[in-house]
């Protein structure tokens, strides 16, 4: 994508951050913004490790109530050298007011309107808190049954990119502040795809194009726990009923729904959300006893968090300051590594096993313990793939099957509907588990939202169904198929031939490949990248709104009117990177680039 072709493509939805905000008009004329009457800050000039930002086209997060004259963040734990803090001080000026229009949309949860739908959400995770969180946020009563008697710590991080926050920040500008806060920041740093064994970049992408674009944050990590534990209070625990399980549902004549609890307990609604999860019990009843298949992704993941770099020790092959988000490439398998945050990086080791884990590497019958393993499996790959296995204790790897579920419109079944994973769930490649949870939440409280005097409950889950079907099930597509390419990588001409090629065929391949020809499938695969990742960040990221249609743009800036366009600024809000343009460019022809 040329420099000339994205300026004219996002001048509809690009604005200034001078002395004061300006606010452009929303895509398609549909919507005036707000302009900002309040001086909030200047972020025009910065030092040549920044030069990349031009003047930075975008908000502020500032979550104190003054920056000036106080010191920058520190960077993974390193001080800063005192010049560094001079020449940012100086560059970067921030007064003490919050814009008028981020206070407006940071205003109380209004009370329950009674003339608006009463939700029953079934399930309290992601889906489940953030459904009724939204729904809560437009005037709504809501009740959220969730199976656990007590939230508890567990599992790894979760990446939330910027169409996940994007539609958080639509749905409650505080939570989503209390995201930024909590979270580490990785769209802000070198990210992509490597061989896997030579340790070389395939392609290196720039995930803060979309976000400086359209206005949205940074790519971020954070803790699951985190995350809950904000949106359980977004949702208030009066709200939230632990240890139950809604086990089946019945719609009354008035209109109304009733769920009915595993004890025989019965709840009556005016809207049931089935966010049970995969093995949605909602989604089986609505679709008359139908068992839905989950889609074996072919490879289960080994997952952990290992302590990497400092204040735990001098990492060696990856500069976390500089690396965020790192893809290794090899056939039949793949290592995918991110910063978190701390010193620890979070990885998943996919291998292609048969389903139910039917195979010598998953039973691991041969080994101690999972991470002699994985050493054994990636021996021969890049040092730091081992680095990371060999900074793991053992105990703190997990195995996981990978499914997802095959795209179905049956979302609807009269006022009941399915949202997260219990209607689409995706494979974990793009990671939008979540951020699609996020999105969908924001869209049918918006409709419901409509619903005044409880009237057109119903059509209000279809339009919802409508607007989300298509755009989950393009980001279905995209993590399929972002499986696929990782699982195939060949890098030289004869590389891991075929198990039902003969055996002369696997000898010739192997002499093949000594000759270390690159391999056409790996050629043709970079050259397509570099040509459409960047519509491929941009659709995931932000969904083109105002160029696509809805109901397959997305929900990453809300509906253009709920939410005030910000992203960091470095040394700010942000990390200062020692970064440069070149760092996030490939070099070379096309095809061979490194």
């Amino acid at each position: 994508m040329s420099t000339k072709w994205r300026d004219i493509f996002f001048q509809s939805r690009m604005f200034s951050c001078m002395e004061t905000f300006t606010r452009t008009i929303a895509p398609q004329a549909r919507v005036r913004r707000r302009v900002s009457t309040s001086t909030t800050a200047t972020c025009c000039s910065y030092s040549n490790s920044t030069s990349y930002l031009r003047p930075l086209r975008s908000m502020m997060m500032i979550n104190s109530s003054s920056v000036v004259g106080k010191k920058m963040p520190q960077q993974n734990g390193r001080r800063r050298s005192s010049s560094q803090q001079q020449r940012t001080t100086n560059e970067i000026k921030v007064k003490a007011e919050m814009p008028a229009d981020i206070a407006y949309m940071r205003k109380e949860t209004p009370p329950v309107n009674k003339n608006l739908p009463k939700v029953l959400v079934a399930g309290g995770g992601i889906a489940g808190l953030i459904t009724a969180a939204a729904c809560k946020r437009k005037g709504m009563e809501v009740t959220v049954f969730e199976k656990v008697v007590k939230y508890k710590p567990f599992g790894g991080p979760i990446q939330l990119q910027c169409n996940s926050q994007g539609a958080l920040d639509s749905i409650d500008p505080k939570m989503a502040e209390e995201v930024f806060t909590r979270g580490t920041i990785t769209g802000d740093r070198v990210n992509g795809l490597l061989d896997g064994v030579s340790g070389e970049w395939f392609y290196r992408f720039d995930t803060r194009q979309p976000c400086f674009m359209n206005g949205l944050p940074l790519t971020l990590v954070l803790s699951r726990y985190d995350l809950l534990d904000i949106l359980r209070e977004g949702v208030g625990d009066e709200n939230i009923m632990m240890g139950t399980i809604v086990d089946s549902y019945e719609h009354t004549k008035d209109g109304k729904v009733v769920a009915t609890l595993t004890d025989g307990t019965k709840y009556e609604g005016d809207v049931l959300i089935g966010c049970d999860g995969i093995r949605s019990k909602i989604r089986k009843q609505m679709r008359n006893g139908e068992e839905t298949k989950l889609a074996y992704a072919g490879y289960a993941v080994y997952t952990a968090v290992c302590n990497y770099s400092q204040p735990f020790r001098e990492p060696e092959h990856t500069d976390p300051t500089k690396v965020g988000y790192q893809v290794f490439l090899g056939p039949k398998q793949y290592f995918v590594s991110s910063d978190v945050g701390d010193g620890q990086q979070q990885y998943y080791a996919f291998l292609e096993v048969p389903e139910g884990n039917n195979d010598v590497y998953a039973s691991c019958d041969d080994w101690a313990n999972y991470k002699e393993m994985l050493l054994d499996r990636f021996g021969s790959w890049a040092p730091a793939v081992k680095e990371r296995l060999e900074c793991t204790r053992p105990e703190d790897i997990e195995l996981r099957d990978v499914c997802d579920v095959l795209p179905d419109p049956r979302w609807v079944h009269r006022n009941v509907a399915l949202l997260g994973d219990s209607a689409h769930a995706v494979q974990p490649n793009l990671g939008q588990g979540g951020g699609q949870a996020i999105e969908s939440a924001y869209v049918l409280a918006d409709e419901l939202s409509k619903c005044e005097g409880k009237k057109g409950i119903e059509l209000a889950l279809m339009k919802y169904a409508t607007r989300r079907f298509l755009r989950t099930s393009s980001i279905h597509g995209l993590s399929r198929f972002s499986s696929l390419m990782n699982t195939v990588y060949r890098r030289y001409l004869g590389d891991e031939p075929y198990d039902w090629y003969p055996e002369p065929v696997k000898k010739f391949w192997a002499n093949v490949a000594k000759l270390k020809i690159p391999h056409p499938g790996s050629v043709m695969g970079q050259i397509v990248l570099m040509g459409s990742m960047p519509v491929i960040l941009e659709y995931v990221g932000a969904g083109f709104f105002g160029f696509l249609p809805e109901w397959l743009a997305g929900a990453a800036t809300g509906n253009g009117k709920d939410r005030v366009p910000r992203n960091q600024v470095p040394g700010v809000s942000a990390p200062l990177r020692d970064l440069k343009p070149d760092d996030f460019k490939m070099k070379g022809f096309p095809g061979i680039a490194k």
